[in-house]
């Protein structure tokens, strides 16, 4: 079945930290005075520092934020922390520095989880530890009272990573869902396969545009910043938060259904090109106007607070031999910071294997316990996978059953060629042949230990398959990202490279995976040890 159609996506201050009243004895002491504008350019240093130390992950968050439309709001982060910090300034004119050398260990902790991301190619987890280490050498070097009066400017520094895409199956399953219900609500007859539905009028699919992922995510940093600037009450500001997740999901699910009934209605002379798009933008700049107009209702208007300095309690006189202190524990803790951030990158480049250029020459396989090899192909489907070092193809067939066998082999990974990555998939919604008609996860009898592999149909005009699909890394099996992850990284430390596989088995059916499960599985048990083998062969090469 061809897709016809495809659904296209189109305050005043809050004091983060204690306002203190002004008494007739309060004063700003020598050392307040000295560090009234060197606290915001401090923390501007220590940003800076931290994205030039590790340019290369910065550079990373910005070839996204230009190329991807969802995480183009990177580009205003920075500014508009910088502007938080900036409105910060009366009241951390009034905070002495004091370093807190604890905080050496957070900057410490993260990293090693950006070492951990960047091992296993995970862009998303080094770009997280690198931002973390921002708020952690704050704290540090200018302590603990100035870090929670800039905690919301220095949380809001996390937008900045591109992150999120892991919602959009989901999303584009809660779509779809909501779809063919409405549809079928409003007795519109709709037959619907995975995320692909037929109605009288046309055929229709749920893709990445459809998810709505580009709304939620500028609504929520929209909505924090908002509600941070306008509200003083937590409860307050939680509620808009919340609201500002839950609605462009249902104005998402909504733009939907009214993009497909409009094209119905119209005989599909409406919302099927430019003008698709353009009613979704409309709806949902409308229903985001509303939601921010209902939050101005309970906007708190804080300009007659007065930002007074902390009372200074006990002697009024500043020991002139305790001026200086502050500066050299300031200097001492940063330089013990910079070192903390510093040491991971030397063993990054020690431990890096992306550079591994050999060619790969994967082994043939040889049918065992009664499967037998045979030139002829099941199917000319593959996965849509892409950087694979190694492919290999192969039909069984056995009594009769005929079972496809699929190896993608992985070595030497980089960011824009690994085998556990979003981008790879069984089919890609931009595959004009195939459709992702069902999937899910079944366990598997491999004769030791159990594997949870995922199951899913393929389909065609001419053809269904039903497959099974797994992990291979470095001699572990599992279908778990995660876990795969996770293996791939025990694996760089202890020195054996990053070998990794999809492996892939399939066989024709008619109707759904269970229908062909009882093939899948005894392929899966037979050959499980020869595929291992030709796997560890590929890698020791």
């Amino acid at each position: 079945m061809m897709v016809d159609h495809d659904i296209v996506a189109g305050a005043t201050q809050e004091n983060a930290g204690p306002v203190i009243a002004a008494s007739s004895s309060a004063y700003v002491t020598p050392s307040q005075k000295r560090w009234a504008l060197r606290v915001p350019l401090t923390v501007a240093l220590l940003v800076v520092g931290v994205l030039a130390l590790y340019w290369k992950t910065t550079l990373s968050m910005i070839a996204i934020w230009e190329r991807s439309e969802t995480f183009a709001h990177g580009f205003v982060v920075l500014p508009i922390f910088c502007y938080l910090v900036w409105r910060q300034r009366k009241i951390l004119d009034a905070l002495e520095p004091k370093p807190c050398f604890a905080a050496l260990f957070g900057i410490a902790a993260a990293g090693a989880v950006w070492l951990a991301g960047e091992l296993v190619s995970a862009a998303s987890v080094s770009q997280f530890a690198m931002v973390a280490m921002i708020p952690f050498a704050v704290w540090a070097v200018l302590g603990t009272r100035i870090a929670m009066a800039l905690g919301i400017p220095l949380a809001f520094l996390f937008f900045a990573v591109p992150f999120g895409e892991f919602l959009m199956p989901t999303l584009m399953d809660w779509t779809a869902d909501f779809t063919v219900a409405a549809l079928r609500a409003s007795t519109v007859p709709v037959y619907r396969e995975g995320n692909f539905f037929t109605i009288p009028s046309g055929n229709w699919s749920v893709v990445e545009a459809c998810s709505g992922l580009r709304y939620l995510i500028a609504s929520f940093m929209v909505g924090c910043l908002y509600a941070y600037l306008s509200y003083r009450s937590p409860l307050r500001r939680v509620a808009f938060i919340t609201a500002s997740i839950i609605v462009p999901i249902i104005a998402n699910w909504m733009r939907a259904y009214m993009i497909v009934m409009i094209g119905h209605l119209s005989g599909n002379h409406l919302a099927v090109g430019v003008d698709h798009l353009i009613y979704g933008w409309v709806f949902f700049g409308l229903v985001m106007m509303l939601l921010f107009w209902i939050g101005g209702r309970w906007r708190v208007d804080l300009d007659d607070m007065k930002t007074a300095v902390p009372v200074k309690s006990g002697n009024a006189v500043v020991q002139a031999s305790t001026i200086g202190q502050p500066s050299r524990k300031i200097w001492s803790t940063a330089v013990a910071a910079l070192i903390l951030a510093t040491i991971w990158l030397p063993l990054q480049a020690k431990l890096d294997v992306s550079d591994n250029a050999t060619p790969v020459r994967f082994p043939a396989i040889v049918g065992v316990n009664g499967w037998v090899g045979v030139p002829d192909e099941v199917s000319v489907w593959r996965p849509d996978l892409s950087g694979a070092r190694a492919e290999y193809r192969q039909t069984f067939v056995k009594a009769g059953q005929r079972v496809g066998l699929y190896v993608a082999f992985y070595r030497g990974q980089t960011r824009d060629s690994k085998a556990i990555t979003s981008s790879n998939e069984l089919v890609n919604t931009k595959n004009q042949s195939w459709r992702l008609a069902s999937a899910g996860t079944v366990p598997a009898e491999t004769g030791s230990e159990p594997l949870n592999v995922r199951t899913a149909v393929v389909a065609s005009e001419r053809a269904r398959l039903a497959l099974w699909q797994w992990y291979w890394i470095d001699g572990r099996f599992t279908s778990n990202d995660y876990a795969a992850k996770l293996y791939q990284a025990l694996s760089v430390l202890g020195r054996h490279g990053d070998p990794a596989a999809w492996v892939v088995v399939y066989t024709p059916t008619e109707t759904d995976e269970p229908q062909a499960r009882a093939a899948l599985q005894a392929f899966t048990t037979d050959m499980l040890g020869a595929i291992d083998t030709a796997l560890r062969d590929a890698a020791a090469e």
